[in-house]
């Protein structure tokens, strides 16, 4: 799937009630991972020590998850209890009946705790069958850049290396926005009846397409 060093291999299952019990969950996430998930299996340790590149800044290593769900679909609260409770990267390897689907949140360590992250956002895949999935996890020359890389590997539109990845984050938000406004202009145009009113809304979809444009290109 990822042609990693055997070096990165741990294939260890870990019991649900480790991500919980760590962070005091309420019954509702309880009942999201006994209905949800089936197994966890912490697949990869990418680090210093498995592939010889050096952490840089908060990035010390980056781990690798499968986790084997009941249904395709998910809470993406599973997945942000899960990176709430452990302060390295996760790319999160969602499997389901022989489809796969992959996401990773873009996050950073709690000032307050250590031992915690703060996630900011998710990127993931769409689901396709396992043996469509090919993807080269190494590109960077440190831990920080091969995490960077993955979740510019993730983004729907391409950025350039030279864009910092923040930046390459903030305008992928604004395209998600201006696509989700273009849907809701959609919609208000199909059950408008007034034809002047109707006139306004394409008006404003237009301008929205338009720029939504010049942000993709």
């Amino acid at each position: 799937m990822f042609q990693l060093p055997s070096n990165t291999i741990v294939n260890r299952k870990i019991p649900k009630n480790k991500f919980y019990d760590k962070l005091h969950a309420n019954q509702h996430l309880k009942e999201l991972f006994t209905d949800q998930v089936d197994t966890i299996i912490w697949k990869h340790k990418l680090s210093k020590e498995t592939i010889r590149l050096s952490p840089k800044d908060d990035v010390e290593e980056i781990q690798v998850f499968e986790i084997h769900l009941k249904e395709r679909s998910y809470s993406q609260d599973l997945l942000r209890s899960i990176d709430k409770a452990i302060p390295y990267p996760i790319l999160h390897v969602l499997m389901n009946e022989g489809m796969v689907k992959l996401a990773i949140a873009f996050k950073e360590r709690n000032q307050m705790d250590d031992n915690r992250s703060v996630v900011r956002s998710y990127h993931e895949t769409q689901w396709q069958p396992v043996e469509n999935l090919n993807m080269n996890l190494l590109q960077g020359l440190d831990l920080k850049a091969v995490y960077e890389n993955i979740i510019r590997g993730l983004l729907p539109v391409n950025s350039s290396p030279d864009v910092k990845l923040i930046d390459a984050l903030e305008q992928q938000a604004r395209i998600d926005k201006l696509k989700l406004e273009c849907q809701r202009l959609e919609a208000k145009m199909r059950s408008e009846k007034q034809f002047n009113r109707k006139v306004e809304l394409n008006m404003e979809l237009q301008r929205k397409r338009r720029e939504l444009n010049q942000l993709i290109n």
